[in-house]
């Protein structure tokens, strides 16, 4: 595997790190906190089936559960909660017309069910598994109980680690939980390489940190790795493409940027990436260079790569510099997860 230098990020990360990155800072300081899970929807709502929100006793510290309108109902069922120690329901209905007038005003026509779940200050098994989910770049399977006298039991899966909890939030020993259960799936962070650095480095990675994505970059120019300096990513790998099989062997990637700004450099990546199974690869440059590169490559190597190449990378939003391109490559990327998640 190529040796990677982790570098700090410039600006706390937001989506499902921004939850994991919360939760550290709690247990950190030995503070009890709650997690917010949706449960079930119904009609239009702002947030679906395990969406997660992360709460303590001040309000919402990650997520969001509405515009704002329901949040402050959800955090005076957090702070019960936390009173009690113990799990709850809370349903929010915005489907009536009584709820224009009388309840939360939106207008929105749904309703949410959300599960309050305790994360005990010391020993927290749904805090260890969603940690454990972060760091490895895993799914979390949930199940949680569903009859009212065990509403906070669950069990959390990690690949093959199972983390069990109780309604208090502490480790549970028993069978795994079953009969009446809501399955949810929460997907990782979605995870990228960049293959080579420039000016759109920078914006690039200050709006992906936004969404809380993963991004790595393999780049073995020290003038070009600059770009990255300060921005929030999560890797450097500094060796040049003849070690990005060793890469790929090692970790897995949603999606790969090809952006050396070298015609040659480009052509050695997309060789590269033409033998792994990386589902998205985005090539940097206009139209022409595009089929230069193809050409260089040769026919069986392109033809392993085209169905999955996006080139020139980035939706055709118009608009000029580094952060027009960078906004470009994220909304299409955006694009790209979710219809794979469906």
């Amino acid at each position: 595997m190529t040796n990677a230098v982790r570098l700090v990020g410039a600006a706390p990360a937001g989506g499902q790190r921004a939850v994991a990155d919360g939760m550290r800072a709690l247990a950190e300081r030995g503070e009890a906190g709650v997690l917010a899970v949706v449960v079930a929807t119904q009609g239009s709502t702002y947030r679906k089936p395990g969406a997660l929100i992360l709460l303590d006793a001040c309000g919402t510290r990650a997520g969001a559960l509405s515009g704002g309108c329901l949040e402050g109902e959800l955090e005076a069922a957090a702070r019960t909660v936390l009173d009690a120690g113990a799990a709850a329901d809370v349903a929010f209905d915005t489907s009536g017309d009584e709820d224009r007038v009388f309840g939360s005003g939106t207008g929105c026509g749904g309703s949410t069910r959300v599960r309050l779940l305790p994360l005990p200050p010391a020993l927290s098994p749904l805090r260890d598994a969603l940690l454990a989910a972060d760091e490895r770049g895993m799914a979390l399977e949930l199940v949680l109980a569903n009859a009212p006298h065990r509403v906070g039991e669950g069990d959390a899966q990690v690949g093959a680690d199972r983390f069990a909890f109780d309604i208090r939030g502490a480790e549970r020993n028993d069978l795994p939980v079953d009969g009446d259960v809501v399955r949810l799936t929460v997907r990782p962070a979605p995870r990228i390489l960049l293959l080579g650095a420039g000016p759109e480095t920078h914006p690039l990675l200050r709006l992906t940190r936004l969404l809380g994505w993963r991004v790595e970059l393999a780049e073995h120019r020290p003038r070009w790795a600059r770009f990255a300096e300060g921005s929030g990513l999560d890797a450097l790998h500094g060796e040049g493409p003849d070690a990005l099989p060793s890469l790929f062997a090692n970790a897995r990637f949603d999606a790969a940027l090809v952006m050396n700004h070298n015609y040659l450099l480009d052509a050695r990546c997309l060789t590269r990436l033409a033998a792994t199974a990386i589902p998205y690869v985005g090539l940097l440059g206009p139209v022409a260079r595009r089929d230069d590169l193809m050409n260089e490559i040769g026919d069986d190597v392109a033809a392993r790569l085209l169905p999955r190449l996006h080139a020139p990378v980035g939706l055709r939003l118009g608009g000029e510099g580094a952060e027009a391109i960078a906004l470009a490559i994220v909304a299409e990327l955006q694009g790209e997860f979710v219809r794979r998640s469906r």
